[in-house]
């Protein structure tokens, strides 16, 4: 059935405005810093659905976000008084085992794919938080706990069916819009509306999962080993590390008297035969005598929900990020030391392993431009509390600006607020004076502009 109000035509989805029974279910989104009022909402059922939201943004003069998962920290994926294109209705996931191709919609989150890519022993090399949107973790460029065998989201995306600001249907890939597919990789949602992506898959099933906790007087040599073996060029891409200065969570396999004690908590993680796994992480485990560990076989799906309750709907989170070429032992102090003033206990600074299939994709083939980083630090705040905002926000850029010193610079694009200084040159480095033609040419009018923005410059 045709909507016609408030006024959108040829629409085939639902129209929801503040008086409407399901808005204010319909314009939460996963951070809680964000409460937005959207004079419309458009829930899209069809690629006709998104064109026709566009026409009408911009035929009203009205600022246009896109949701997919809505969980864009610094909230761009909601706006007052603007139009929101929500994709959440667009959440088909199509996989073929003997092609090992995924065709993803827009709307569908990552648990969408993985439970969907799993039942053919396969995976979709994405992100860890199983309620995270597809596409804008994809457009940004997509770490994960693959990344190391497999490469960025970004680096198994083989085409994209993409809306432009002009209400255009078109198709980006190797042979086809070959500016915007490069564009797409890393660039964010700065240049249309992604209806769908194609995807080639990988097998993956089980997972060795090493799990340590070190008190912070312990944590030093640990972190030591950690650069060591991600430095190895000897090391295997199955091997994942990461590691998250926190305080102690309450886990089965952490003594209960340690509980909220800070410390840095690892997952060693081996994506390859579980038998050479095994040996390898037991090795690893005796190497770095953790204070309290458990080494286990895990489901791939499992691994992939475990985060789910830590990064809960409903949170107020903040987050900063950058790179770093190493761990020295300069940039290790400062972690631990500002393991010491954390306050809620949700609140980390996370330390991930990148090289291995990163690494070798040639900088200059996606937007995604930070490949020879060893290193990704998060610092992502998460709390219960308005009341601890201004403490929680406090704690994490002082973090940031602690630890700058000794990173390499640069931002992963996923991972930014809003208030981030020079954002674009930040996330996009190099590749922002291609970027900004591309979106001088797919949207010169800037209609995207709620995202890490891009500014259309022509050549």
């Amino acid at each position: 059935m045709t909507v016609t109000e408030p006024g959108i035509e040829e629409f085939a989805g639902r129209v929801l405005t503040p008086g409407s029974a399901d808005y204010d279910d319909a314009r939460q989104i996963w951070n809680a810093m964000h409460d937005r009022r959207p004079g419309v909402i458009a829930q899209c059922a069809s690629v006709a659905d998104i064109a026709a939201a566009i026409r009408y943004g911009r035929t009203q003069g009205l600022r246009i976000a896109v949701r997919g998962g809505g969980h864009s920290l610094p909230g761009f994926s909601t706006v007052d008084d603007g139009l929101v294109i929500d994709l959440r209705r667009m959440n088909a996931v199509t996989v073929d085992p003997v092609t090992r191709r995924a065709v993803v919609q827009g709307g569908a989150l990552l648990g969408d794919v993985d439970v969907a890519a799993q039942e053919h022993g396969l995976v979709v090399p994405a992100g860890v938080i199983s309620h995270t949107g597809a596409g804008g973790l994809t457009l940004g460029g997509g770490v994960g706990r693959m990344m190391r065998r497999y490469g960025l989201t970004v680096d198994s995306l083989l085409s994209a069916e993409v809306v432009t600001a002009d209400g255009d249907v078109v198709r980006a890939s190797s042979t086809e819009n070959t500016e915007l597919f490069w564009a797409l990789r890393g660039g964010g949602g700065n240049f249309g509306v992604v209806s769908s992506f194609t995807f080639t898959c990988h097998e993956v099933s089980d997972l060795v999962v090493l799990s340590t906790f070190h008190r912070l007087n312990e944590a030093a040599a640990m972190l030591r080993r950690a650069d060591a073996e991600i430095a190895d060029s000897s090391t295997p891409d199955e091997l994942l590390w990461t590691s998250f200065v926190r305080k102690a969570p309450p886990l089965p396999w952490i003594p209960l008297s340690r509980v909220g004690e800070p410390g840095v908590m690892s997952l060693i993680e081996w994506s390859g035969d579980v038998a050479a796994g095994t040996r390898r992480l037991d090795a690893i485990r005796r190497d770095i005598a953790p204070t309290a560990s458990s080494l286990d076989r895990v489901p791939y799906l499992t691994m992939q929900t475990m985060g789910d309750e830590v990064f809960r709907h409903g949170l107020h989170s903040y987050i900063k990020a950058t790179f770093a070429d190493e761990l020295s032992d300069d940039l290790i102090a400062v972690l631990l030391d500002r393991a010491r003033t954390l306050g809620s206990a949700l609140t980390q600074v996370e330390v991930l392993s990148l090289g291995g299939a990163v690494a070798r994709v040639p900088a200059e083939d996606t937007a995604y431009v930070h490949r020879e980083a060893r290193w990704l630090l998060n610092i992502p705040a998460s709390w219960e509390d308005p009341a601890d905002t201004d403490d929680e926000v406090a704690w994490v850029r002082d973090t940031f600006a602690a630890i700058r010193p000794h990173a390499r610079g640069g931002a992963y694009v996923n991972f930014m607020e809003a208030d981030d200084v020079d954002a674009d040159e930040t996330a996009y480095g190099s590749t922002l004076s291609r970027l900004q033609r591309v979106k001088a040419t797919y949207d010169p009018q800037n209609v995207f502009s709620l995202n890490q923005n891009i500014s259309p410059v022509s050549a």
